[in-house]
């Protein structure tokens, strides 16, 4: 093995994955760079390092990515919304001691658990996908008081149309942005590829309208296989995005130059940041890893001064399922005790 084609072995040895020369690409050990000489991190991101990991749900009325069945109606989203336990589903986060939880607020242009007028106005009385009931805000309510961060993702909406339609969206999302004010300590911003830096200005202001002090992320899709690690979408972006799907990112600092490769807490300007799926896809499926492995990249990537967000399913009552409750309890039972 050549020397300077070794970047690591992977610390997921457990799985049966390793990566030597130069097959290793972003499974931990693609050719990177060094955060060093880049811009400062926002101090408000220490919240999010100093929580190690946390969970996100999609909560929606099809799978992520597709599209919503024809045979949804207005009334059967509402009566899906209307299902949604709140108290206990912040049982259920206070048991685990989860520090934040991301609720998806819509995703992609189909269905949206909270009404909005500015929607209403520019699009016939919201076209039936707005929910009646502020499930959002319901949400921050309840957990909150609790310890826990309320975190909320949206799509950059009409972000890939023309300027006159991003600011018809955009003031769609001011007023969510008004409406939760700094009861959102986050935003994940799915399809996040927007043309140039004034359009990032533009949304990052529209979701940060109330509550500057927010953090904010543009997810571009997912970590693939590449000699080169993927940056920060904006400088405009507080935290890394970090979409992970079949690889999983382990870090290092190559030992004969001193190279980094997903090191935090400031990759290359970001607050280091990774999200994944604890089930079979995001949103659906049984637990697909080891408690072993679960806890293992997570406390690895703590080791580097990176957050763990664990994507996790929800029942159509906003309850998550028995399996992924107990992995779950396991991984917060062992970074609870070792942070101690």
């Amino acid at each position: 093995m050549n020397r300077r084609d070794f970047v690591g072995f992977s610390t997921l040895a457990t799985a049966g994955v390793f990566c030597t020369g130069n097959s290793l690409i972003q499974m931990g050990c693609a050719v990177g760079g060094t955060a060093t000489g880049v811009r400062g991190l926002n101090p408000n991101t220490k919240w999010l390092m100093d929580a190690k990991w946390g969970l996100f749900s999609h909560f929606l009325p099809q799978l992520p990515g597709e599209q919503a069945s024809d045979k949804m109606t207005e009334k059967m989203w509402n009566k899906k919304v209307n299902s949604f336990q709140v108290a206990s589903l912040a049982d259920q986060l206070e048991e685990l001691k989860s520090p934040y939880f991301f609720i998806t607020a819509g995703n992609g242009d189909n269905y949206f658990c909270s009404p909005n007028s500015a929607f209403d106005k520019q699009f016939a009385a919201g076209k039936g996908i707005l929910s009646e009931r502020d499930l959002v805000a319901e949400l921050a309510e309840e957990l909150i008081p609790r310890g826990i961060k309320l975190c909320a993702s949206l799509p950059a909406l009409g972000g890939d149309g023309p300027a006159e339609t991003q600011q018809i969206y955009q003031q769609v999302i001011t007023e969510w942005s008004k409406r939760w004010g700094k009861s959102i300590s986050a935003w994940w911003v799915d399809d996040g590829k927007l043309a140039n830096r004034a359009a990032y200005a533009a949304y990052t202001d529209a979701f940060k309208a109330r509550n500057p002090d927010a953090l904010i992320a543009y997810n571009t899709g997912p970590l693939v296989l590449t000699y080169r690690l993927k940056g920060p979408t904006t400088d405009l972006e507080d935290f890394f995005a970090g979409q992970v799907d079949w690889y999983l990112p382990t870090c290092a600092v190559r030992a004969f130059d001193k190279r980094e490769f997903w090191v935090g807490p400031n990759y290359l300007g970001d607050q280091l940041h990774f999200i994944t799926f604890l089930g079979s896809y995001w949103g659906t499926g049984e637990p697909r890893f080891p408690d072993d492995l679960v806890i293992g990249w997570t406390k690895h990537t703590n080791n580097y001064s990176g957050t763990v967000t664990w994507d996790v399913p929800l029942s159509d009552s906003g309850i998550i399922p028995e399996k992924h409750f107990k992995q779950l309890a396991v991984l917060s039972r062992k970074i609870n005790t070792d942070a101690r």
